[in-house]
């Protein structure tokens, strides 16, 4: 190419052909202009049309839409890996066939990393029907670091990353791994960025549910593969910044959402020997990253489940995932005042407002949470008395 683009487009793509041309028309119609944008678009071995699909849009723009077919590697981290090779940018945004962008997205992701000398731009992701990162999206920052951004809330791979960056360190994702495969490539992006900036104030890219099209971030992951991944990720984390709090704030993403994560609804429904086979594999995560003093910090019942995991309670801690917060009570519509009540009357007591979080207190010398459990055990067994044996149930409600 005789000039180089300002963006190359990554697009990973298998089996995508209904969503595609969004996708596409989404990033021909960019206001920072055509001529400024490559797509790289690797074929991961589709069978649905997508690789001919591809191939009509190089041929409609030629010169901005490269596209090369490959067999089949089972997850996106080896197509972006090699779309990384191919790109000649001089910043790269990751893109996934069943999304889109807003139209100023890269005008606007580009503007600020030049403003700010910014490796990294995060660029506010707008969830179509499914859940989307908050945190880092509340204010614009105009060259922050990972702290100040907040960043590590949002490790999916939709954003800018200047090029130079990416080479300089090697950067790449975890090939074959269905889940978490871009922290390796995130975190590190994060760490030695000399700048990260936020856009909010424009919804850059939307993260579409297609019910048509399977998300391997609902896949239950390989336990050996998810965890050394994670593993991976948390050498990173430890050798890039000392032991302390900056460290722990980093952490406690990870011990909440990637270890614990793992530990939630879901988890009673695995076969037992791979209940097991987790348990152990985050023991050792705990044992080896998380200090005492971040897993203090943690609401009861996350506490909890650390503690359950430490002491390898394997049918303690498949009761406690079943458990769910009572939700709050919906706000009664305003009454009219009632008469006063005779001045002789004493006033019953008002019960105080249960918060948030859960606070477990014995009960007649038998704790709260050891009645849940027992109720919990039951229900794992199926044997409770007003339970069908082998029947699905709902999971137990916290008083």
């Amino acid at each position: 190419m005789a000039d180089s683009p300002k963006v190359s487009v990554i697009i990973p793509v298998y089996n995508a052909v209904d969503h595609l041309p969004e996708c596409l028309q989404s990033i021909a119609d960019q206001t920072i202009g055509f001529a400024n944008i490559e797509v790289v678009a690797v074929d991961d071995g589709s069978t649905d049309g997508s690789g001919a699909l591809l191939d009509a849009w190089a041929e409609r723009y030629p010169g901005r839409i490269r596209v090369t077919h490959q067999a089949n590697s089972g997850a996106p981290g080896g197509p972006r890996n090699r779309a990384i090779e191919m790109a000649e940018g001089e910043f790269l945004f990751f893109a996934d066939p069943d999304d889109y962008l807003g139209g100023e997205a890269l005008a606007r992701m580009v503007a600020a990393a030049e403003r700010n000398d910014s490796d990294v731009v995060l660029g506010k992701i707008k969830g179509v029907g499914r859940k989307a990162p908050v945190t880092p999206f509340r204010e614009n920052v105009e060259g922050g670091d990972v702290f100040t951004t907040k960043a590590v809330w949002t490790l999916t791979a939709h954003k800018i990353f200047r090029r130079s960056l990416v080479m300089e360190h090697g950067l790449r994702f975890a090939e074959g791994l269905r889940l978490a495969e871009e922290q390796v490539f995130i975190v590190p992006a994060y760490l030695l960025a000399r700048s990260i900036s936020v856009v909010s104030d424009y919804d850059c890219y939307y993260l579409v549910r297609r019910d048509d099209f399977p998300h391997l971030t609902q896949q239950a992951p390989d336990p050996v593969a998810f965890y050394d991944n994670v593993r991976d990720v948390l050498n990173i984390v430890t050798a890039h910044v000392p032991p302390g709090e900056q460290r722990n704030t980093l952490l406690y993403r990870w011990l909440t959402l990637e270890v614990l994560g793992r530990f939630g609804n879901g988890f009673a429904g695995l076969p037992q020997e791979t209940r097991a086979h987790h348990m152990r594999l985050a023991d050792e995560l705990l044992r080896d990253f998380f200090p005492e003093e971040l897993v203090s910090q943690l609401p009861p019942l996350a506490s909890l489940r650390c503690l359950l995991i430490s002491e390898g309670r394997l049918e303690q801690l498949t009761a406690l995932t079943t458990l769910v917060p009572k939700p709050k009570p919906k706000s009664k519509p305003e009454l009219k005042a009632k008469p006063e009540p005779p001045t002789d009357a004493t006033p019953k007591p008002v019960p105080a407002v249960v918060g948030t979080r859960v606070n477990v207190r014995p009960v007649r010398g038998r704790s709260a949470l050891t009645r849940i459990l027992a109720v919990g055990r039951r229900r794992i067994r199926g044997r409770g008395a007003d339970l069908v044996p082998g029947a699905a149930t709902e999971p137990v409600r916290l008083p």
